[in-house]
């Protein structure tokens, strides 16, 4: 599985979409170098792809293998006996049902190897959306499930089932919020409000660099000097 690479634009290591032949970053919605990581458009389709395959091919081999089996065992049965039919089919039969049985486990694990990698892809860029920062209406920070559809081209029950699990799963880095229109954020308390928002200080505040700027800036060491984007 691909690693996310690293946007030149935000800095970030996020997944890429890709909208026609272009592809986007999905945290800042910079453009993108095509096949730079892993895409929420591909994630898991050659693993979904090979699972179809290995189940179809195990399937044909049971069949035909079954049949053959069969075919040969009642052909011997009748013209010599019991035990030279069972001689001669048995172990075609074993054979093609080994074969069978192997394939179609095999496309069971990459089927579910598809879907794991599709849904670490999912919540990567879900979570890089959620921690953008300030979107929509009044700098809101977080995504809601509309605008994390339209962006990943997925549905929007997808993004919302997805965005809920991140939520219930994991709620010391992904927070609900709920606006007074009723709409539902999805907020990355990586990225929240209150940390990476640079202080306004008016004309009557004292300059920077006073002792009163020195006082606040030790009481938050931590707080990063960079204001969110617009």
């Amino acid at each position: 599985m691909l690693l996310p690479s690293t946007c030149h634009h935000c800095g970030r290591e996020v997944p890429i979409v890709y909208r026609g032949v272009f592809a986007f970053c999905t945290s800042c919605g910079a453009l993108r170098t095509p096949l730079a990581g892993p895409s929420v458009n591909l994630a898991g389709k050659p693993s979904k792809l090979g699972a179809a395959v290995a189940s179809t091919a195990g399937w044909l081999v049971l069949l035909f293998g079954g049949s053959l089996a069969l075919g040969l065992g009642t052909l011997f049965g009748a013209i010599f006996s019991v035990g030279v039919a069972l001689a001669l089919s048995l172990p075609i039969a074993v054979v093609s049902g080994g074969v069978g049985f192997a394939l179609l486990r095999g496309g069971r694990r990459l089927r579910q190897s598809g879907a794991d990698a599709e849904r670490v892809t999912r919540e990567q860029a879900l979570l890089a959306m959620a921690a953008a920062g300030p979107a929509g209406r009044g700098g809101r920070y977080g995504v809601t499930a509309p605008a994390a559809a339209r962006a990943l081209g997925i549905s929007v029950e997808e993004a919302d089932a997805v965005l809920t699990a991140l939520a219930k799963s994991d709620p010391d880095r992904m927070a609900v919020d709920l606006d007074d229109q009723g709409m539902v954020w999805y907020r990355s308390l990586e990225s929240s409000p209150t940390r990476g928002r640079r202080v306004r200080v008016d004309a009557s505040a004292p300059a920077p660099g006073t002792a009163a700027e020195e006082q606040e800036d030790d009481a938050r060491p931590d707080e990063f000097a960079r204001s969110p984007r617009q």
